[in-house]
């Protein structure tokens, strides 16, 4: 009758373990269905912003490359020792521990000009720059262009529209 009993137990626990099987299949192996877990356990998107700004190189023809006109609205990019300054390079942000979080481009550049002995003379480019998807709520970040070193910005300012100067 023990013999009974054990086989009997140990036909129990197969069955057991055979309906848990199953049971965690279906909750673990949901095949594109919805486990129905609320929406109040899933982490909610993350804020972003949007920071921008412009660097301006101020230096004559020997360090900015117009498109030719020479006129005020004239496409621009930096030459010589600001060749790297141009459309499309690199614009990162990084958190005070130096991970990057986001990255950008130049996005144009202006050339700037005065009017000097009777004709329009370069003075400078005004190179704009954008980066989308800056996580929000950081005390600080740190914003680098190209190879020109970090510029640390308390979060009131990565908010509002940079301004950088090069060169002069």
């Amino acid at each position: 009758m023990t013999t009974t009993r054990l086989v009997a137990g140990a036909g129990a626990l197969v069955f057991a373990l055979a309906a848990t099987a199953t049971i965690t299949y279906f909750a673990t192996r949901p095949s594109g269905m919805s486990l129905g877990i609320p929406s109040s356990l899933t982490a909610p998107p993350a804020k972003t912003f949007v920071l921008t700004g412009v660097l301006t190189i101020e230096s004559d023809l020997s360090g900015v490359r117009t498109d030719g006109t020479g006129t005020t609205d004239s496409a621009c990019q930096g030459t010589g020792g600001y060749s790297d300054l141009t459309p499309g390079t690199a614009v990162k942000v990084s958190d005070g521990a130096g991970h990057v979080i986001a990255t950008g481009s130049i996005t144009s550049g202006t050339a700037q000009t005065s009017y000097l002995y009777g004709q329009n003379v370069v003075t400078g480019c005004q190179l704009g720059f954008t980066v989308n998807d800056v996580p929000d709520g950081l005390p600080s970040y740190v914003l680098t262009i190209s190879h020109r070193g970090d510029q640390f910005l308390p979060a009131d300012r990565a908010h509002a529209p940079i301004t950088l100067t090069i060169g002069g």
